[in-house]
């Protein structure tokens, strides 16, 4: 049996230094938003840019109000798959959240869809995310980590794909459907 975690989205305790994501909020709540992937006692990842070793990079930072936006429907999924695996379930504290890898790689995905796009899009965004399985999701994190996966990248390759992909045609799910009049 998995050990049961008892910190954050999925992150077990019991492990010496786990590869997982920090999500941190600021007690504010106007600061931006950081997401960070700590590898642990794995070890550093060599940096392509710099050519060195980094044990941590961050992999977006996100307007306060756009995190707000995704915060709960993240914490609903997540919760939803460890309850599954009779997990404990978590919640967004303010501070640093500790977040399971593949959790955290999914949510990177979400993150990179919406940071830049229109604000009224974030919706659709969403409901595109919850229609991708977790293997899809890991592939776009895998493809886009590679080459645009830091928090400065927000407009190169597979990063902004992600966010065409999951913003522009996607549908919005039904309770924000508007008419014309209701923009008027």
């Amino acid at each position: 049996m998995a050990s049961r975690p008892r910190a954050g989205f999925g992150v077990p305790e019991d492990e010496v230094d786990p590869q997982h994501f920090v999500v941190q909020i600021s007690p504010t709540g106007r600061e931006l938003v950081t997401i960070i992937e700590d590898y642990g006692i794995s070890g550093p990842r060599i940096d392509s840019d710099d050519n060195t070793y980094v044990d941590r990079v961050v992999r977006c930072t996100i307007h306060p109000r756009r995190w707000r936006m995704v915060a709960t429907p993240l914490k609903n999924a997540f919760n939803e798959r460890l309850k599954s695996r009779r997990y404990r379930t978590g919640r967004w504290d303010v501070g640093e959240n500790r977040v399971h890898r593949l959790l955290g790689r999914e949510m990177c995905v979400l993150l990179w869809a919406v940071e830049q796009c229109e604000e009224d899009l974030v919706p659709a965004a969403i409901n595109a995310w919850l229609g991708l399985r977790p293997e899809e999701r890991w592939w776009l994190y895998a493809m886009a980590a590679h080459t645009s996966g830091k928090a400065g990248d927000h407009d190169r390759g597979w990063r902004k794909a992600i966010r065409f992909g999951l913003t522009e045609g996607a549908t919005l799910p039904d309770n924000h459907r508007s008419t014309l009049l209701d923009r008027l």
